[in-house]
Formats: C-alpha cells, structure tokens, sequence
C-alpha cells in the first residue's frame, strides 16, 4: 500500500510540475513576443502606439487555448480538430510576428533566434494535454489500487491470541469450532462491506444488502475513508 501510496504522490507532484512549467513557458514565450513583434507591426501600422495590440492579441488567444486544454484533460476530453487548428494558428502567427522582420532583411541568424519561443510554445501547446490525460489515467489507476488496498486492510479481521496480541485471521486458535464459525462469519461481513463501499453503497443500503446492522456498516465506512485520507 505505502509503495502505491507513495508513486501516487509522485505523480501527482510531477503533473503540477507540469502545469506549472506550461505556463512559464507561455508566460516568457508573451513577453518575448510583445518585444519582437511590437516594434514590427508599428512599422506597418498608421498609428505606431498600436504596434502591442496584435501581438497581444495573438497571445491572449494562445493562453485562451492552453487554459481549456487543461481543463478539458483534467476530465480526459479532447477538445477536437478546431481546438488544434486554433493552436495552430495562433502560434503561426506569433511565429510570424517573431521572425518577419529578421525574414525581410535576410538576417537567418535572428530568424533562428525569434523563431524558438513561438515553436516552443507550439510544441509545449500540443504536448502539454496529452501529458495531463496520461497524468489523470494513471492517477486514476492509482487512487482506485490505493483504495482497495486500504479497504481490505482496514476490513481484515483482528482477534486476540493467548497472549493478548493482535493477529490475523489465519493465526485463530483451532480449538474453538464456534469461534472459527464466528470469525468466518465476520470475515465474509467484512468482506461484504469492502465490495459494498466499493460500488458506492449508503451504509443504510449496504447493511440491508448483508443483514448486518446499519451501526456496524457506519463504523466500518468510518474507519476506511479515515485510512484513505492517511494515504493522501
């Protein structure tokens, strides 16, 4: 369970490290953009104070597009072909707005230079929800192995030996044939609840479904989601 517990974390850690990268990039891409690309479009522009509109603009739509993206995988949803001919382009355009007056004058060196932000921001714009959809499957994976490990364990019939220590069910004495009724009972009421709890059972339903008492059931569903909220 603790090893299972434990790479659940981590993944949950590495995909806000995702996250958070994502929009670093995005965030030095804009600015680098507002930089190269004003500067360009006052040239060709009546007004010259207007040449931080566009470039503005473009971004706003990249970010526009990189916030649905995230929250369309963090529910595993594509958001279909408009939604990537969209990405398209706008980083064309801000791959444009980056690399045309460097293009004009035939300098390839600032093209290659301007160029690499713009098709960063591409790339990270595509990769980033396909990471996020993996991230949220193998989240997923993990949470529910987690949770049956818990609720197994939780519902695993204790006893006490001679010497008063915990043990098993495995460890029961042998001389008693009714406490090897009795504990088989428990142990398949317990058994009951942890499949019970984990199809989303009410205590009311569940206790009516084994015949146990609705109390009983109360306290069990208790014990198991305070050892779910240990593991997270």
């Amino acid at each position: 369970m603790y090893d299972v517990t434990n790479e659940l974390r981590s993944v949950r850690r590495t995909r806000k490290t995702v996250s958070v990268t994502v929009w670093i990039i995005a965030g030095a891409a804009i600015i680098f953009s507002l930089m190269t690309g004003a500067p360009l479009v006052s040239a060709h522009s009546q007004w010259e104070w207007t040449g931080w509109l566009l470039p503005v603009l473009v971004d706003a739509a990249l970010v526009l597009s990189l916030s649905a993206d995230a929250v369309l995988s963090k529910h595993g949803l594509k958001g279909g072909r408009w939604p990537t001919g969209f990405r398209w382009i706008t980083g064309l355009a801000s791959l444009f707005l980056n690399t045309w007056g460097s293009l004009s004058s035939g300098d390839w060196v600032g093209v290659a230079i301007h160029s690499v932000a713009p098709v960063i921001l591409i790339c990270a714009s595509e990769v980033a929800p396909i990471y996020r959809r993996k991230f949220r499957d193998l989240e997923l994976t993990l949470t529910e192995e987690v949770t049956v490990t818990v609720v197994t364990q939780s519902l695993t019939p204790k006893i006490s030996n001679a010497d008063g220590n915990a043990t098993g069910v495995g460890n029961v004495r042998r001389g008693s044939n009714g406490a090897r009724k009795s504990n088989g009972n428990a142990e398949k009421n317990k058994a009951a609840i942890r499949r019970a709890f984990l199809d989303g059972l009410t205590p009311t339903q569940a206790a009516e479904k084994i015949g146990v008492t609705r109390g009983y059931v109360s306290q069990r569903y208790k014990e198991i989601r305070a050892e779910l909220k240990l593991t997270t």
